[in-house]
C-alpha cells in the first residue's frame, strides 16, 4: 500500500515538471516569434525607405540629364519653343505679346522703311505672334531668340511710333478743313433762307391781292351751303324715321337670338395658384415667372371655390419680384371688391381666413398661353383716376391688347356708361360670340383703384 502511494506521487511530480517546462517552451517560442515579427518590420521599413531613396535619385538623374540637355544639346532630343515658353519665358512672352499688338502692325510702307532685312523677316514674323521657328537644340538658342526679338522691338516700334504721329497729324488737319467747308455751306444756307423768306413775302402779297375774290367765292358758297342745309335736314328726318324702324327691327331681333350673357367671375379660368404663403409677413409666391411672360406690378384677385362650386374672393396680390418660374407677390391690404356671391363690396383680406397655399389666382388681361383681347362699349367713365387712353395703355403694359369693334378673337369686353349708336350692335354680336362680359368697376379691381 505504501509503495503504490510513493509511485504515484512520483509520478505526479514527474508530469507537473513536465508540464513547467512545456510551458516554459512554448513562452520561449513565443518569445521568440515576436522578435521575429519586429525584425521583419524593421527590414521592411528600410526596403521603404531604400526603394524612395532609389527613386529620388532616379528622378534627380533625369533633371540632371534634361538640365544637360539644355545647355549642351543632344543629338536625339529637340527644345519645342512652346515648352520653353511656357516653363521659362510665359510671363516675357505674355509682356511681348501685349507691346506687339494690332496698333504696332506695320503697313507695307512702314516696312519699306526698315532697312536690315534680318529686322525686317523677324518684325514681321513677330505680326503673327506667337510665330513658328525652328525647333531649338539648346536653351541659350531659346534666350538668343528672345534677345534678338527684343532688339528688333526696341528699333522698329519708335519708327512706327513717328508714322502714327504723322497720320494723327494728318487727321487733324482733315477735320480742320471740314470744319471750314462746314462754316462756308452754313453761310450759304444762311443766304439761302433770306431769298426764300423774301419770295414768300412776295407770294404773300400776291395773296392778298386775291382776297376780294375769294370773299365773293364766298358769298356764293353761302347761298348754296343754305340750300344744302335745308336738303340735310329733310334727309335726318327721313334717316331719323328709318333708323327708329331699324331699331325696332334690331330690338326685336334681339329678342329673338338673345343668350344669356357670361360674366368674367362666372367663366374664368385661374392663371395660377399660390405655392406659399406668409400672411403674418404679407406676401406669397405664385407659380408664374420670366418664363411665362410675367411683368412687374401685375396684381390678381385670389379666391377659392366653396360648397356648391361658388367663388370665395380671398385677397389681392401684386407681383414685385420674379424668377424664372416663381414670383414673389405682396399681399396688399384694405382692398375693396365685390363678392361674386352675393354681388356686396367687401374689404379683403380677412384675417380670420388668410391667403394660403393652394389657394387660386386670376387676372383678365394676363394669359401665359395666349394674348387677350379686350374691346370697350362705352364712352364715359365712372371712376376718378384713368382716363380711357391710360386704362387701354396699362392693360397693352400687362400683355392684353385692345380692339376697337367686337370679333371672334375678343375674349373680354368692358361696359362702359352712354354708349353710342353702335352699342347695341356690338353688345348683341359679343353676346352671340360667347364673349366675356366686365363691368368698369370689376376691372378696376386689378387696376389698383375704383
Amino acid at each position: 500500500m505504501a509503495k503504490g502511494s510513493s509511485s504515484t506521487t512520483i509520478y505526479l511530480v514527474g508530469l507537473i515538471f513536465a508540464i513547467l517546462i512545456s510551458m516554459g517552451l512554448l513562452f520561449a517560442c513565443y518569445q521568440l516569434n515576436e522578435d521575429l515579427s519586429k525584425q521583419k518590420n524593421i527590414i521592411t521599413g528600410l526596403e521603404n525607405e531604400v526603394k524612395k531613396e532609389k527613386d529620388s535619385r532616379l528622378g534627380v538623374r533625369a533633371e540632371l540629364k534634361l538640365s544637360r540637355i539644355l545647355l549642351k544639346g543632344d543629338d536625339k532630343s529637340e527644345v519645342r519653343r512652346e515648352w520653353a515658353d511656357d516653363l521659362y519665358l510665359a510671363d516675357a512672352n505674355k509682356e511681348l505679346q501685349t507691346i506687339v499688338n494690332g496698333q504696332w502692325v506695320a503697313t507695307e510702307g512702314e516696312l519699306n522703311e526698315i532697312k536690315d532685312e534680318t529686322v525686317k523677316q523677324i518684325w514681321t514674323d513677330m505680326q503673327g505672334y506667337p510665330f513658328k521657328t525652328r525647333p531649338f537644340k539648346t536653351f541659350p538658342e531659346v534666350i538668343k531668340a528672345y534677345r534678338d526679338t527684343l532688339k528688333v522691338a526696341v528699333q522698329v516700334l519708335p519708327l512706327l511710333r513717328y508714322s502714327r504721329g504723322q497720320e494723327i497729324a494728318k487727321v487733324e488737319a482733315l477735320r480742320g478743313d471740314i470744319l471750314k467747308i462746314k462754316k462756308e455751306k452754313n453761310k450759304e444756307i444762311a443766304d439761302a433762307s433770306r431769298r426764300h423768306q423774301r419770295e414768300v413775302e412776295g407770294l404773300l402779297g400776291e395773296i392778298r391781292g386775291k382776297d376780294k375774290d375769294l370773299t365773293r367765292v364766298r358769298g356764293e358758297k353761302d347761298n348754296v351751303q343754305k340750300h344744302f342745309v335745308q336738303q340735310k335736314k329733310d334727309h335726318d328726318l327721313e334717316k331719323a324715321r328709318l333708323e327708329n324702324k331699324g331699331m325696332q327691327l334690331q330690338e326685336r331681333i334681339r329678342q329673338l337670338v338673345k343668350k344669356k350673357t357670361k360674366s368674367f367671375t362666372e367663366y374664368s379660368e385661374p392663371d395660377a395658384m399660390i405655392v406659399h404663403a406668409e400672411p403674418a409677413l404679407g406676401y406669397t409666391w405664385i407659380n408664374l415667372g420670366h418664363n411665362d411672360g410675367l411683368r412687374r406690378n401685375i396684381r390678381f384677385q385670389v379666391y377659392r371655390f366653396v360648397k356648391g362650386g361658388r367663388q370665395q374672393i380671398k385677397g389681392v396680390i401684386e407681383v414685385r419680384r420674379i424668377e424664372d418660374d416663381m414670383a414673389q407677390c405682396a399681399i396688399l391690404e384694405d382692398q375693396q371688391v365685390r363678392d361674386p356671391i352675393t354681388g356686396k363690396i367687401i374689404t379683403v383680406p380677412d384675417r380670420n381666413d388668410p391667403i394660403v397655399k393652394g389657394d387660386l389666382i386670376r387676372n383678365p388681361y394676363f394669359d401665359k398661353e395666349e394674348q387677350k383681347v379686350f374691346v370697350f362699349l362705352g364712352s364715359k367713365l365712372q371712376n376718378r383716376y384713368y382716363n380711357l387712353a391710360e386704362i387701354k395703355r396699362r392693360i397693352t403694359e400687362a400683355g392684353g391688347k385692345v380692339e376697337s369693334e367686337v370679333s371672334t378673337s375678343t375674349h373680354f369686353v368692358v361696359l362702359l356708361s352712354e354708349g353710342d349708336e353702335g352699342f347695341q350692335i356690338q353688345y348683341d354680336r359679343a353676346a352671340q360670340f360667347g364673349v366675356i362680359f366686365m363691368r368698369e368697376a370689376e376691372l378696376m379691381e386689378y387696376l389698383g383703384r375704383r
